[in-house]
């Protein structure tokens, strides 16, 4: 039977292990990124390979890059900012007074209208000829124009078509381009106006060729270090996501090289 003595030497240890155990900083993590929504799949795929190399796991926040820039804004730390829309990078770039070399072009992208591939629109473009008439009636969905650069390029493009007025009264205005992907994959809207990436690589969605083609402005993925970022893994981070071997992911994602 254990002795006195040696039952009190357990506890002691057992209390110091306790006490160091309770001390011991959380395990480290990576630099956060501020990042498009569109950008998920091969931001995820890529965050993934960063990790295998040794790196720590960069904490991902996706939203609209209008929603991200405000939150930057109103003080949110982040490290890295990706946006979808030029305009707010450089708003960004502009009120951080960051220097615009620091700026990274990682990919660019196009629009789509897209259908289930069940559905009954689903080969509408082989007998109608026209955009308007296309979508005479049905239920149209898309980023909203005022806080979404998915929705600010549908816009253009509708403008362009000359059926804005008449479109922009009922279409469906979601909050980031994922919600309005996913408004169609749940048939609640008959036609997305989608970003190709988020149509390419499914098989129960279809797009219409020749639609929106040079109606809209260019597309460009951008990515810019802020001031408030600490992290010392995060320029690293940045440079990975815009090397050679990134861009092949982007690629394989259906976004097109910058």
């Amino acid at each position: 039977m254990p002795s006195n003595q040696f039952i009190q030497r357990i506890l002691i240890l057992l209390g110091v292990s306790l006490v160091l155990a309770a001390c011991a900083p959380s395990g480290p993590t990576g630099p956060v990124i501020f990042a498009a929504s569109s950008l998920q799949a091969p931001l995820d795929e890529l965050a993934e390979n960063w990790t295998s190399l040794g790196n720590r796991e960069p904490v991902l926040s996706y939203a609209s890059s209008t929603a991200l820039a405000r939150q930057i804004e109103n003080g949110s730390l982040a490290d890295l900012y990706i946006s979808a829309d030029e305009q707010w990078i450089d708003y960004i770039v502009t009120a951080g007074k960051i220097d615009p070399d620091g700026i990274r072009t990682l990919a660019g992208n196009s629009i789509v209208l897209a259908t289930s591939r069940d559905g009954p629109h689903a080969k509408l473009y082989e007998t109608i000829p026209t955009t308007a008439a296309i979508l005479e009636g049905v239920t149209v969905t898309s980023g909203d124009p005022d806080s979404v650069p998915l929705g600010r390029y549908a816009k253009e493009i509708l403008v362009a078509e000359g059926i804005w007025d008449d479109i922009g009264r009922r279409m469906i205005r979601t909050s980031s381009s994922s919600a309005a992907l996913r408004l169609v994959l749940l048939k609640e809207a008959d036609f997305g106006v989608l970003y190709a990436s988020d149509v390419e690589r499914r098989d129960d969605l279809v797009s219409y060729p020749a639609f929106a083609k040079g109606l809209h402005s260019p597309i460009r993925y951008k990515a810019v270090l802020l001031p408030s970022s600490g992290h010392p893994e995060a320029g690293e981070f940045l440079d990975y996501i815009a090397s050679d071997e990134a861009a092949a992911v982007f690629a394989k994602y259906g976004f097109t090289l910058p």
